[in-house]
């Protein structure tokens, strides 16, 4: 047999339907039913925000096989699978927050699913799996930041990709399945996340717990025996690693990211925001962004001291076999928090620890760390184990109070927190401004920026009206010819622009009661000064006869419709000029241009 060979191992079989397991099965689906569906009724009442509307808007303005749609870098990622799903998602229904959420669903079900599957064939059907259970299906750390359309894009195909290839993985070392599945599951997960990048870690340290009791070294033990495994993942490792350096820049630091720093955001995520979460949740309030205000000081002691008493116990209990997951599990900590710490810290600050999205990858880690530091797990190479025995009712009793009190307290920190991330002021504004295009469909509206709470002024260009209300069936028109601009305010709803500021005005006209008269050669209007940037180009004119006309700003000609009477024509340009040419059609008669003035609403 070969060393790389997988060796067929007794792991827990499905549980028979007269069987214990069966009970215990059916208590961990009500556990994972209750955040599901919780989660599921308050992802629905939310909306699109922030970077959801920018993805939405590049999907539906690309082609799934333009790999610089899908490859683009965005915000230090390379995710060419959310983008994907993003592209599917806003073909099918346009700034639909339902069909958007439905199949990262579908994804979250899968996700507790697998998650009971590995933790039943590692340990076997076991009434202490459930309260561990819960603390996975119900953490605040990720159902929260996972109402965020955008993230939820990465952490849940992550926790997917995590967990299918944890399970192949199982498989494989039971020699009922390929060595591949795993592989394949981890590039589905680089698709969309590179925290993907850690499977093999999670793998290689599950691999470890697995090792025979006799051997004194289980992680040499276990690269060695399934070697060319970890040579395929570092093969696939190294190819992702050129694509991402090649495809995006270079995560620099903006400031100088000390080591007290470094500490800092440590005990901020760990204490401040992990611990709390493990155990229910912070029970406090949102922070800001996706960020969780920092609990009392009671709640911190209390939710270390809980953590602290669970390493104790499984320590006193079984002092190698427990140590060895808690060392892999500050093994985790240490490379994820130090990707963020060396990508994020310097540019966003010590902030950046009270945001769960840094730590929700760390939750399932925890929790199979937990597991197997208290449990015993069937080992490798090993006859299978008894069954074992039923726990005493007092035990039973005791999973299920603790299971409750974990629902419970997750639940309700959740539900008081949730608010925040469900965008409501992003979902009336985008109401807002649909009911009044469907009131006036020719409406026409200036581009601008949006309030912060739908798209923040960090996105630049992309922080504008029509990043958020362009893909509406109604069809927005912005920045078109027209005599009447309208711009959203604060809440959606179009006003008028009647004034400008600082307006630059064109020079007097030379003819008498008319300005400037367009007849057959073009005519240059002059400025009073140069005009830059973006501004609003107002015209006022008359004519006998309406027809089309072309106008001249620098470097840009706009085609013109005038209207017969006297009339005003607002044109959107950006660039820099000093005069307007102004030319008509042929079949026009003449027109006179009154005034111009160029300025900002």
């Amino acid at each position: 047999m070969s060393v790389d060979q997988a060796v067929p191992r007794h792991l827990s079989p499905p549980p028979s339907p007269r069987s214990p397991g069966r009970h215990i099965a059916l208590a961990a689906f009500a556990v994972a039913a209750v955040p599901f569906a919780v989660h599921a009724v308050v992802w629905f009442g939310g909306y699109f925000g922030q970077d959801d509307f920018v993805i939405t808007y590049r999907a539906a303005h690309a082609s799934p096989l333009d790999l610089g749609f899908l490859f683009q870098e965005y915000n230090g990622h390379l995710q060419p699978g959310a983008f994907l799903l993003a592209w599917v998602v806003t073909q099918a229904a346009p700034l639909s927050f339902t069909v958007a959420v439905m199949p990262l669903l579908v994804m979250q079900a899968a996700i507790l699913w697998l998650y009971w599957r590995v933790l039943t064939r590692l340990f076997g059907p076991r009434w202490a799996l459930v309260p561990l259970y819960a603390v996975f299906a119900c953490s605040p750390l990720i159902l929260y930041p996972t109402l965020w359309w955008a993230y939820a894009l990465q952490l849940l195909p992550f926790l997917l990709a995590v967990l299918a290839a944890l399970h192949a993985h199982l498989r494989y070392l039971d020699g009922r399945g390929g060595w591949w599945g795993s592989m394949l599951w981890m590039v589905f997960g680089l698709a969309f996340y590179e925290k993907a990048a850690l499977v093999p870690v999670a793998l290689l340290g599950v691999t470890a717990l697995l090792a025979p009791r006799t051997e004194a070294g289980p992680i040499l033990w276990a690269l060695r025996r399934y070697r060319r495994l970890w040579f395929g993942f570092a093969g696939l490792l190294a190819a992702f690693g050129m694509a991402f350096l090649v495809l995006t820049d270079s995560q620099t630091r903006t400031d100088t990211v000390t080591s007290r720093s470094m500490l800092e955001f440590a005990y901020k995520s760990i204490v401040d925001n992990l611990l709390p979460g493990l155990v229910g949740g912070p029970l406090t309030t949102a922070g800001g962004g996706s960020a969780i205000a920092t609990p009392s000081l009671a709640l911190r002691l209390g939710s270390a001291a809980v953590v602290v008493a669970v390493i104790v116990v499984s320590v006193t209990r079984s002092r190698r076999r427990a140590l060895l997951p808690w060392l892999f599990l500050a093994a985790y900590l240490t490379v994820t928090l130090g990707l963020v710490a060396t990508t994020r810290l310097g540019k966003i600050g010590l902030g950046v620890g009270a945001d769960p999205r840094y730590v929700a990858d760390a939750v399932p880690v925890a929790v199979l760390c937990a597991a197997f530091a208290l449990l015993p797990a069937r080992r490798l190479t090993e006859p299978a184990e008894p069954a074992p025995a039923p726990p005493a009712p007092r035990w039973r009793l005791v999973a299920t109070v603790l299971t409750v009190l974990l629902v419970t307290n997750a639940m309700a920190t959740f539900v008081r927190i949730a608010p925040a991330l469900q965008f409501r002021e992003a979902r009336d504004y985008v109401a807002a401004a649909r009911d009044a295009l469907a009131a006036n469909p020719e409406m026409v509206l200036l581009d601008g920026p949006t309030p912060d709470s739908v798209i923040i002024s960090w996105f630049l260009a992309d922080a504008s009206a029509s990043r958020a209300i362009g893909l509406l069936p109604e069809n927005p028109r912005f920045d078109r010819p027209t005599e009447k601009l309208y711009r959203l305010d604060s809440t959606g709803r179009p006003q008028p622009v009647l004034t400008l500021t600082d307006p630059v005005a064109a020079m007097p006209g030379p003819a008498p009661d008319c300005g400037y008269l367009v007849e057959d050669e073009t005519v240059r209007i002059p400025m009073e000064d140069t005009v830059s940037g973006r501004r609003i180009v107002r015209i006022g004119y008359y004519t006998a006869d309406p027809g089309i006309g072309i106008v001249r700003l620098g470097d840009t000609s706009t085609e013109v419709e005038f209207d017969a009477g006297l009339h005003v024509v607002h044109l959107v340009v950006t660039g820099s000029f000093t005069h307007v040419d102004v030319t008509r059609d042929l079949d026009v008669t003449p027109i006179c241009v009154t005034d111009i003035q160029a300025g900002t609403p």
